[in-house]
């Protein structure tokens, strides 16, 4: 009977969303390509983009604006399945099947999409780059929340007495050599961005992860938590788009039907919309103005205090995780003493 359930779901359907996930990550992988040449290597197409009236000579066609073009016809994709599929539900809604099959015609949006802005006037992009920054830092904040949450309930799942004792040493390995790791990235970058005292600003942005670290990890061993701090120091992103519940703070106990859907189609959307955003700070180094060199990536001072940004947000948004129950729960103790 378990069988022929799983059979229901997963083969038996027809739509398949779980591999169509794979495929847009392709699509969004095959944008950042296409992306990153126009950036690079888009000075050989000169003569075809002076074909294009809101290229203006090809100049606002290429580097920077280039990859802001690419970026908002990803964008434009990707928000177009957000609105086409958001609050899907079931597997037999028609959604289902727009989300997880129609690739030829969806493949046809997103190169439709894709060129449409290379022909849009470049005061349209220079906003659309100005608009990207907040974009991009949604994104972070999203892929903050997912991380945190995974890691937490890793943390969770090694110290569940199911698992505790399996799972003790390995825990305490990686935990030593991810804190051994970040004091070895510090005192390196401590070597590579600071070798004189000229280098104030790169000393104080070190000396501050330093402190945090070691605030994290003070927390963290005075709360049973370690795993958490040291593998959020280091964590780097990774897809969110499937986790849905990132943002759900108030945690529901739902029992899961045989149709509903496997993660939410709309939030699937939504983060790879985020994610054309990032993409494009990513390849401009949050700045459009930054002449950027080939096979560079996210460098800069304007990706400098992004990074730290992102950093310090991590910080808070972890500590505040760790100090929340134990606020919460005095708070209540506190009112129960005080009605009796």
């Amino acid at each position: 009977m378990e069988e022929d359930t799983c059979c229901v779901r997963y083969v038996c359907m027809g739509p398949n969303p779980m591999m169509a996930r794979y495929v847009y990550a392709l699509i969004f992988l095959i944008t950042n390509l296409l992306a990153w040449t126009v950036r690079d290597y888009g000075h050989s197409a000169l003569g075809e983009l002076q074909r294009l009236k809101g290229c203006q000579g090809a100049r606002y066609c290429l580097g920077a604006e280039g990859v802001l073009r690419i970026s908002l016809g990803c964008f434009l994709f990707f928000f177009v399945m957000f609105l086409s599929t958001a609050r899907t539900r079931k597997t037999h809604d028609c959604r289902n099947s727009w989300h997880s099959e129609w690739w030829p015609v969806k493949i046809a949006l997103w190169m439709a999409l894709t060129a449409v802005p290379f022909f849009a006037p470049s005061p349209l992009i220079q906003l659309y780059g100005k608009v990207a920054h907040f974009g991009a830092g949604a994104f972070l904040v999203i892929q903050l929340i997912s991380v945190t949450r995974f890691i937490t309930w890793l943390n969770d799942c090694c110290r569940s007495e199911k698992n505790l004792k399996r799972c003790h040493m390995q825990v305490q390995v990686v935990s030593i050599v991810a804190y051994v790791g970040a004091l070895l990235g510090i005192v390196l970058m401590y070597v590579w961005y600071a070798p004189t005292r000229s280098c104030k600003l790169n000393i104080l942005f070190i000396t501050v992860t330093l402190v945090l670290v070691q605030l994290m990890t003070f927390i963290s061993v005075n709360s049973k938590s370690f795993v958490i701090a040291v593998i959020v120091v280091v964590a780097a992103t990774f897809s969110t788009g499937i986790d849905s519940k990132c943002l759900q703070f108030k945690r529901t106990e739902t029992e899961s039907e045989d149709d509903d859907i496997p993660y939410g189609f709309g939030f699937f959307h939504f983060v790879f919309a985020m994610g054309a955003m990032y993409f494009a700070m990513l390849f401009l180094g949050w700045n459009a103005h930054q002449k950027m060199e080939k096979w560079t990536i996210d460098v800069g001072w304007a990706s400098a205090w992004v990074r730290i940004g992102n950093e310090w947000l991590a910080a808070i948004a972890y500590i505040w995780m760790i100090i929340a129950p134990i606020v919460w729960k005095s708070r209540q103790v506190g009112s129960s003493s005080t009605c009796a």
